[in-house]
């Protein structure tokens, strides 16, 4: 429960580790290992929203700190309905604007025609999902059926996160794009970039 500390680890990690570096070496790892700290009794639920908060925070000022120009390709974040995490979408939205994209956040538990309408109203191209929790729901499914519908073909659908890989069955039957982890998104973003 000290957050002051754990602050202090973030800014010295911000300072001498590259934006990638950062996620892939300091908050990923610790994001998952909290999950699983909590689902093994050894942390409460207060260390686990503390840490949240705190990491949350700190990429919400990572991506108020970068600036797209009006021309950069848009794409929208989410975490779609059912799905109450929203970290990993945070660490896409930072990594996105990082690499030059404009981006809209517009965080967790979202339905798929909010979302398909955020990306009609920005002229988006791409939408990125993040699921992390919960990693059984029902409903998930088709609400990633229904927003590979409403989207525009030249909108390309990319879904990740911790537990996008047990809704396989139901992204390898629409026209998503499986992103397994950041640095195969940021392949992602550059090849979709390319394309544009």
């Amino acid at each position: 429960m000290d957050a002051s500390s754990l602050e202090r680890v973030f800014a010295r990690a911000s300072v001498t580790l590259s934006l990638p570096a950062l996620f892939d070496q300091l908050v990923v790892p610790l994001m998952v290992r909290l999950g699983d700290l909590w689902r093994e009794g050894k942390l409460r639920v207060a260390h686990e929203h503390m840490a949240t908060s705190m990491v949350r925070t700190i990429l919400g000022d990572l991506l108020r700190g970068t600036d797209a120009a009006d021309t950069a390709p848009g794409i929208i974040v989410a975490a779609p309905a059912g799905q109450a995490h929203e970290i990993g979408a945070l660490m896409v939205a930072a990594t996105a604007a990082s690499e030059g994209w404009r981006v809209t956040h517009l965080g967790p538990n979202l339905p798929a025609e909010e979302i398909a309408g955020a990306a009609e109203q920005t002229h988006a191209r791409a939408v990125a999902l993040s699921i992390v929790y919960p990693s059984d729901d029902a409903r998930l499914p088709s609400e990633i059926y229904l927003l590979s519908r409403y989207l525009s073909d030249e909108v390309a659908l990319l879904v990740g996160g911790r537990s996008a890989g047990t809704y396989s069955a139901t992204l390898n039957a629409s026209r998503v794009v499986l992103i397994p982890d950041l640095p195969a998104l940021r392949i992602q973003l550059e090849r979709l970039r390319a394309l544009a």
